[in-house]
């Protein structure tokens, strides 16, 4: 017998399934995160050092910026310590929780937290994202 020309099984589903293109993450700017926002992505030069929350254990809280504007991230322990002020960071994945009518953007553990390969030039220090008290209402 001689060589099959039949495609095999594993041949035709290659040909049929096209292959997925990974999404590139979209980053927006620090002024624009909304109250309930999910899957952030910024890049935020660190402008004040973590400082810890005073009710957590491993909880911390580092003010980062950028020409936009800057926002307070609620990182947990050895993670936070690794951000340096004057430092770019690149923050992917995370998500908005309101305390006490604040913004704070939380990068827990399914955020990535990492040097930005860019720098951000300027920061905008007089908006403070996390400054702007939110009133919550029953919608």
């Amino acid at each position: 017998g001689g060589a099959s020309l039949k495609p095999s099984f594993t041949e035709i589903i290659i040909a049929a399934v096209p292959p997925i293109p990974l999404k590139k993450p979209k980053f927006i700017k620090i002024e624009g995160i909304e109250p309930a926002a999910r899957g952030v992505n910024i890049f935020g030069k660190v402008t004040k050092a973590p400082a810890p929350v005073a009710a957590s254990e491993d909880l911390m809280e580092v003010v980062v910026g950028d020409e936009t504007g800057t926002v307070t991230l609620s990182v947990r322990g050895e993670r936070a310590k690794a951000c340096e002020v004057g430092k770019t960071y690149r923050i992917q994945n995370a998500h908005v929780s309101m305390i006490k009518g604040f913004i704070r953007l939380s990068v827990d553990k399914w955020a990535a937290l990492k040097p930005a390969e860019e720098e951000v030039a300027s920061v905008k220090e007089g908006k403070d994202i996390s400054g702007v008290e939110y009133e919550l209402t029953n919608e």
